[in-house]
């Protein structure tokens, strides 16, 4: 699970915002979970702000790191896809930040990464052997040249293979990515890329036009996932009564009452409404998030869905026991708001609002004093008291 995160000069972001999954004070919500070393972390979060507010940058910054985790570049010169904020003078001398704090397998990780569009600057992960951490690695750039440098009370290396490690470890790319390269193994690497792996899910935005063949496999491959969704199917009012894949195209039953009583007839997926498509594909995605306890981000999760559906959807989740699955979903739909206390607390609710000079500010609602009955909370939202609202003349 991630306990926070911290990006600095990474698109819109130009300061330092930290994103936290620790609850405030209180820790009521079902969406809680206490990690073996006591620390409580929350299951759920929203980020709401206008259009260009810096909301999706906040999900993509996530994105990055798996994705950068994951690459293997093959040359030097392929450069690392980062996109610094650009709207200030000497843009390109600013390294982009990322601090990452999480646990993998009840241990808490500290990983730190300082990355340009040409190269990686600096790496280090830490572990929390105790309550202070403890050094597994640090990785500097020196004249273009990744130097390696490993905490030897805990981690046991030959030079050997610290040299081959190095001699795989290109400029532009992770050491989580090179253990992909190499006959090496390093436990707390090791632990983290299985976490990386298993537990970090690709971003979901809000366009769709056809489910994907991730969300039919799981229809064709997997029984339970097909009763679960005709259960969600029935339980939202969908009039969806079978879901079957046929040679990789969805075919959806709809039960209708006529003159001629009860019938069944079977639809192609063009002819569902967008709604249904996003339906399935989102449920397909949480129910192996579930499964799987793994993060994911959606951003603009109201796009075309009814915001009750959408209410029900997030409800289900944040109520699913005993389970470390974490949901950040981004949102325009301000009477979101009004689910506080209902669907989740104040501490799960953040803000991202853009000033003049094009720099994205991240805060939370709990950083706001007296506000603690539910309709006073969307009423200062709407009169600008959190800014985040879009400015239509």
């Amino acid at each position: 699970m991630i306990q926070e995160l911290k990006i600095r000069n990474f698109k819109s972001f130009r300061d330092e915002v930290e994103l936290s999954f620790e609850p405030s004070t209180d820790d009521r919500y079902n969406s809680v979970v206490t990690m073996p070393d006591g620390v409580k972390l929350l299951r759920f979060a929203v980020v709401l702000g206008a259009n260009a507010s810096g909301k999706s940058n906040l999900l993509e910054a996530i994105e990055f790191l798996r994705g950068f985790w994951n690459t293997l570049p093959s040359t030097n010169d392929d450069g690392t896809d980062v996109q610094p904020f650009l709207l200030r003078e000497d843009a390109l001398s600013f390294d982009t930040e990322f601090e990452l704090k999480f646990y993998a397998d009840g241990l808490r990780y500290w990983y730190k990464l300082k990355v340009n569009p040409e190269k990686v600057c600096h790496e280090s992960l830490f572990v929390y052997l105790t309550n202070r951490p403890t050094k597994v690695f640090c990785r500097e750039d020196v004249g273009g040249i990744s130097r390696l440098n490993f905490n030897p009370a805990v981690v046991r290396l030959s030079q050997a293979e610290v040299d081959v490690m190095t001699m795989n470890c290109l400029r532009n790319m992770s050491l989580l990515a090179t253990m992909k390269k190499v006959n090496v193994s390093v436990a707390y690497l090791d632990n983290m890329r299985r976490w990386i792996d298993s537990r970090i899910l690709p971003l979901q935005s809000g366009s769709l036009s056809s489910l994907s063949n991730d969300a039919k496999k799981h229809i064709a491959d997997s029984e339970d996932f097909r009763e679960y969704l005709l259960q969600f199917a029935k339980e939202a009012d969908f009039n969806i009564s079978d879901i079957r894949i046929q040679k990789m195209a969805a075919l959806f039953g709809h039960k209708v009452e006529n003159a001629g009583g009860s019938q069944d007839y079977i639809l192609p997926e063009a002819c569902q409404s967008t709604g249904t498509k996003r339906m399935v594909e989102l449920e397909s995605l949480i129910y192996e998030q579930l499964n799987r306890q793994a993060f994911l981000c959606i951003d603009e999760i109201e796009a075309s869905m009814h915001p009750n559906l959408m209410e029900y959807i997030l409800s289900k989740f944040v109520n699913t026991p005993d389970n470390q699955s974490q949901l950040l979903v981004s949102t325009h739909y301000d009477p979101i708001l009004k689910d506080i206390d209902d669907i989740f607390g104040k501490d799960s609710v953040w803000f991202t609002e853009k000033g003049k000079d094009g720099n994205s500010q991240l805060f939370s609602l709990v950083d706001f004093n007296g506000l603690n009955k539910l309709s006073s909370i969307h009423r200062a939202y709407m009169n600008g008291r959190f800014g985040a609202l879009p400015n239509v003349l």
